[in-house]
């Protein structure tokens, strides 16, 4: 591995944000080989740095990066002192950092990656990134809501504001795009319209969708996705919707004389996808985390992918144990 700044290394070896890591080595916190760093000193795995006597490590790993269908009762963190985080139970050998905000009852999309620059960017132009919401509330709602909600979401450009698209699929439940700029603070607005959400999942992100990825399971960005989101996180704002790589247009459509199920998914036109069709073809990894555990409590000594597929009721088979855990910093939640 070439040599990197100082901070950069802190920050990669999970311990804190570059910024807290500057702070920490202008408080003289930080040593390299037993000495204190001189400014725009840079390390390699070969050095000793400690932090408060604690010594970091960087593993020399190509880059990673992948989305998750995140099942209900998973956090999205790295911290393996929080029981059932998404790392452990993916069983990667990356050191992996979960990207964006899903609480641990939501579910849908979620990316990973052990690039610490492209995980910052990310979560630092989060609500650039345009979003598809499944979200179920805990009773039926009125046209009145849907205004209100649609104009509480809204962006504003050239002063004018941009509602959001929402699309009622049932009494209770309704879909949601959230293009840039947006308010995504979907359950606080529903809270302050007097509704709870009971469910969320989000099925996009940008050209990201569930297609072909099973519950739990994972598998890498295809480049053309992941040369898209580098794009938004790098973009200035005032640019950042022209770095988006596929503007889509999403409009309700008839689902007269289908089932129920049907007519669920026909009630609203889904986004063309990027390289569907490639999901599990040649150099597109495809892998399946292991399930949450009901009152484990703990995160300790459990690792590994789950065995058998799948269902509506949680994962089969068991999982492998006694791999070491990994350090990380935890993921903010939605």
């Amino acid at each position: 591995m070439e040599p990197k700044r100082l901070n950069k290394f802190i920050s990669d070896s999970g311990f804190c944000s570059r910024r807290e890591a500057d702070r920490l080595i202008e408080e003289g916190r930080v040593t390299v080989n037993g000495k204190l760093p001189e400014a725009g000193t840079k390390v390699t795995p070969k050095d000793k740095v400690r932090v408060d006597d604690q010594l970091l490590s960087v593993r020399d790993e190509a880059p990673v990066f992948l989305v998750l269908h995140k099942p209900s009762g998973m956090s999205a963190t790295a911290d393996m002192g929080v029981r059932d985080n998404v790392v452990r139970a993916i069983n990667h050998p990356a050191t992996l950092q979960p990207i964006g905000k899903l609480d641990r009852d939501d579910e849908g999309v979620l990316f990973l990656s052990n690039d610490s620059d492209l995980v910052r960017k990310l979560a630092k132009v989060d609500n650039r990134l345009e979003k598809e919401l499944i979200v179920t509330v805990n009773k039926p709602f009125s046209s009145e809501f849907i205004s209100k909600l649609s104009e509480a979401c809204a962006s504003f450009e050239d002063g004018n504001p941009k509602k959001a698209a929402v699309h009622k699929e049932s009494t209770t439940r309704f879909r949601i795009v959230l293009e840039p700029g947006m308010s995504h603070s979907i359950k606080k607005i529903c809270e302050a319209l007097g509704y709870q959400v009971t469910f969320l999942q989000r099925v996009r992100v940008e050209n990201i969708t569930l297609t072909k990825l099973q519950k739990g399971h994972w598998r890498t960005l295809s480049a053309p996705e992941l040369e898209n989101l580098k794009q938004i996180a790098s973009a200035k704002p005032e640019k950042a919707a022209r770095a988006k790589a596929d503007s889509r247009d999403f409009k309700p459509r008839a689902a007269a004389g289908k089932d129920r199920a049907s007519s669920e998914r026909g009630s609203y036109q889904k986004p063309a996808k990027t390289g569907a069709a490639e999901y599990a073809g040649s150099g597109k990894r495809i892998g399946k985390s292991r399930p949450a555990t009901a009152g484990s409590g703990s995160a300790k000594g459990s690792r590994g992918g789950a065995k058998g597929a799948p269902d509506k009721g949680g994962f089969k088979g068991g999982a492998k144990k006694g791999s070491p855990s990994r350090g990380g910093s935890s993921s903010r939640s939605r």
